[in-house]
């Protein structure tokens, strides 16, 4: 960890008038390339001026009132920079030990952020998240030689999976699922989840948040279910089955829909 002290000189005016003397720390949860700091009742998120990810900012902002997600108290974009100050959501992440040791806490937590998101009529939703847009942009990734495969589970290349990456487009460009759209989060993985030890408390990280399919958000709930219970990040807990997801959700388990996404978030 370490503070934010040392670029304070630099912080935009409107940020500094609301966070005065306050001293943030850095989070190194998760895997951005921005930079977060986090203060008692604020995250103050900085990256480089018009990123995939600055669009985060409508997002949350179309999200106030619809789903419990922070809200944008000051934004600006100065000098290639783009400073966000967001309300903090409290609660813990579900990935932390005291939550994974509870699955009914867990899984119900889930099931409620699912429902939270479904329950928002997708006709109203200015942001779409479609598979053919996701192709696209893997597409543009592997032609320019920036894929970077390090990330991927281990069977999806090589002996048993995909000949290479290439392949792996033209068998998603193939065979495409009916799309059951609903307002996604796109990103729903534990560590974007919060509780307050009794419910589902918020949504952060909503920067790929839009209309889409909701197998999407299912399939990336079930694999981190998985990495995160399974020894993937260190740690087993032996009485978490991610299937139990879609118990929880009220959906019945398509091995298809859950393959065809896990297989589309590799290359994105």
């Amino acid at each position: 960890m370490s503070d934010i002290s040392g670029c304070m000189n630099q912080v935009p005016a409107s940020i500094a008038a609301i966070l005065g003397n306050q001293t943030g720390k850095m989070d190194n949860l998760g895997k951005s390339m921005a930079q977060v700091f986090l203060f008692d009742d604020y995250v103050l998120k900085i990256r480089p001026e018009g990123g995939w990810d600055t669009e985060d900012v409508k997002i949350l902002q179309w999200l106030t009132g619809k789903a419990p997600v922070p809200r944008v108290a000051a934004h600006e974009v100065r000098d290639g920079r783009d400073w966000l100050l967001m309300t903090r959501i409290q609660g813990q992440e579900l990935c932390m030990p005291k939550v994974m040791n509870n699955p009914v806490l867990l899984l119900d937590c889930m099931a409620e952020a699912l429902h939270t998101l479904w329950s928002i009529p997708v006709a109203d939703c200015p942001f779409e998240r479609t598979v053919p847009d996701n192709l696209s942009h893997a597409e543009a990734t592997i032609l320019s030689g920036r894929f970077d495969s390090s990330d991927c589970e281990p069977e999806t290349f090589g002996p048993g999976g995909f000949e290479n990456p290439k392949k792996l487009l033209d068998w998603l460009k193939n065979n495409l699922p009916p799309q059951d759209r609903v307002v996604t989060h796109g990103d729903f993985c534990l560590p974007n989840l919060f509780t307050d030890g009794k419910q589902f408390t918020g949504f952060i990280d909503v920067g790929n948040a839009g209309a889409g399919d909701r197998w999407m958000d299912l399939a990336l709930g079930w694999r981190s279910l998985k990495h995160n219970s399974d020894g993937h990040y260190g740690k087993v807990y032996p009485n978490i089955d991610p299937d139990d997801l879609f118990r929880a959700a009220g959906v019945l388990k398509d091995e298809e829909k859950l393959r065809y996404y896990i297989l589309l978030d590799e290359l994105n």
